[in-house]
């Protein structure tokens, strides 16, 4: 179990108590222990480092001071408490005048400030210290097919002279601890683009909108919902968001906060979590993912998800299938994408699937020596099975399971003075696949007994059956 020392801020416990409440039930499952702080104010804001910068920096150092005195790391869900400390701390760290100055000050309080405290954020806990295997284990109810759009906000990255979680332009943590949750983090041109928080402080509160309509409407169209850690960005794309719907607008795309998007993974109920209280509804978000998850279901039974979808995001040899140069109808990274959106169904009918043509170009090009190739003959076995098949296919099948062959010789073979071709063994082939076709009828009747019998043993368990 980690201990850590929790600074929640004054937004969260304030206006979005669901935001702590998913917090405190992703730690516990994880074995974080929050620790609370006694006597902390805000953190502060950067609005009074530019009233008083002194004040500000006292104010940040007195807290830090507070958490010195526990003798354990801080940790923080909120971007701006998160961006406050470490930026402070980093400058208290280095200037010593301003150090002594601070200390000077809050001797009067029986504190000092002395910097021996790591300052992080909950997103960096969980990928540096928990990291994303240990997160994996957790996952119950898996978001696969689900699209999701990351909004890092700027003080989870910025500014990087004081943080140095990732890259301040182009980070990645966040995107991979989402997809640990099955999820794919969809990427797009606005995701660094700051939310515009703070120009709610002009004397146009209504540019604030300005920059969180340019995400939004870039957002809807390709993903399933938003994630953040920011109060303030959550209020722009969450409350802002209903302002601008109930003026007209035609917006909508729900808004999760990172830790509810794991609890559902983990397996808490949205309920529980507190989801109900957004003020953008995200029952549509859980009504598509359960939707998702159950077309899903039958696609996990036949692939690999996590393999699939590596294919689906590499797309390194699509531009090399031969087919698809003179087949434009040919789209197999599409057809791919169709199976992890919860398509299988669709694709398995789809004539198109019989385009792939075996000729392993893809396989030899592969990193992974995966290759588009072995989704397509799962697809194709699939489609046969069901009854699915080309004409030609189902042609040819049958000659073999009947002959052992794909064809008779012909009197051709005598004008050219050939020897008899020697005996056939198809009859011996035609019993050994009879075998095999017996056996499979044994297997899957043992696979009916053992479903039923776990139904009636879950019958049971709920008082059903006496």
């Amino acid at each position: 179990m980690t201990d850590y020392a929790v600074f929640w801020g004054c937004t969260i416990q304030a206006r979005f108590p669901f935001m702590e409440k998913s917090v405190r039930l992703v730690a516990d499952t994880l074995d974080i222990r929050l620790h609370e702080i006694e006597g902390t104010t805000c953190c502060p804001t950067k609005l009074v480092k530019i009233g008083d910068e002194f004040a500000w920096y006292v104010t940040a150092a007195r807290n830090l001071a507070l958490v010195e005195e526990m003798g354990m790391d801080l940790v923080t869900p909120c971007n701006g408490c998160y961006g406050t400390l470490k930026s402070a701390a980093a400058e208290l760290n280095l200037n010593t005048k301003l150090r002594g100055a601070v200390n000077e000050l809050l001797a009067s309080a029986g504190l000092e400030y002395r910097g021996n405290t790591e300052i992080k954020h909950l997103i960096e806990v969980l990928h540096d210290d928990i990291g994303t295997d240990a997160i994996k284990k957790h996952v119950t109810r898996p978001l696969d097919g689900m699209d999701i759009a990351v909004h890092y906000g700027c003080h989870l990255v910025r500014p990087s002279s004081a943080i140095h979680f990732d890259d301040p332009n182009e980070p990645t943590k966040f995107d991979i601890l989402v997809e640990a949750l099955g999820a794919r983090s969809v990427d797009y041109r606005t995701k660094m683009l700051c939310c515009g928080n703070d120009l709610s402080n002009t004397e146009d509160p209504s540019d604030a909108i300005a920059l969180a309509r340019e995400k939004i409407l870039e957002v809807q169209d390709i993903s399933d919902a938003m994630t953040m850690m920011c109060p303030a960005c959550f209020t722009q794309f969450d409350s802002k968001q209903y302002l601008m719907e109930k003026s007209g607008e035609r917006l909508h795309i729900p808004v999760v906060y990172f830790t509810e998007l794991v609890g559902i993974a983990f397996g808490f109920e949205p309920s529980e979590l507190g989801m109900n209280m957004h003020r953008v509804e995200t029952d549509s978000f859980i009504e598509k993912w359960h939707e998702r998850a159950g077309h899903l279901a039958s696609a996990r039974e036949y692939f690999n998800l996590a393999d699939l979808r590596r294919c689906y995001d590499c797309a390194a040899c699509v531009n090399d299938c031969p087919v698809t140069k003179s087949v434009p109808r040919f789209e197999p990274n599409r057809i791919i994408g169709d199976v992890l959106h919860g398509k299988l169904d669709e694709v398995v009918a789809s004539p198109d699937i019989w385009y792939c043509t075996n000729c392993y170009t893809c396989y030899e090009l592969c990193p992974q020596k995966f290759g588009m190739l072995k989704v397509f003959d799962r697809l194709k076995s699939l489609a046969s099975d069901r009854g699915m098949a080309p004409e030609g296919f189902k042609g040819g099948l049958a000659l073999f399971l009947d002959t052992g062959k794909l064809g008779e010789p012909t009197a051709m073979r005598k004008k050219l003075k050939l020897p008899e071709p020697p005996k056939s063994g198809s009859d011996e082939l035609k019993g050994l696949i009879a075998i095999i076709r017996a056996r499979d009828l044994e297997n899957k009747g043992n696979e009916e007994d053992e479903g039923n019998e776990e139904d009636r043993e879950e019958n049971q368990e709920a008082g059903m059956v006496k």
